[in-house]
């Protein structure tokens, strides 16, 4: 098997914009390359919807302490 290496990213760069009627596409730079993602309108939106909600549940996360 192929060892695969994950790319980090991070939103400094990040480009975002419209590529057409209900089209959008966003750019991140990971490791020196480009990474395209391409959305219609109603991906747009489930995308910011999830993100939204993750954001609202994981600040009610409590911070678990482990007990060695």
């Amino acid at each position: 098997m192929f060892k695969r290496k994950n790319l980090e990213a991070s939103l400094d760069g990040l480009e975002i914009g419209a590529t057409g009627p209900r089209r959008l596409q966003f750019v991140v730079r990971a490791d020196g390359r480009n990474v395209t993602v391409k959305l219609s309108a109603d991906e747009a939106r489930w995308l910011a919807s999830a993100l939204e909600y993750w954001a609202a549940e994981s600040e009610a996360i409590a911070a678990v302490r482990r007990i060695d």
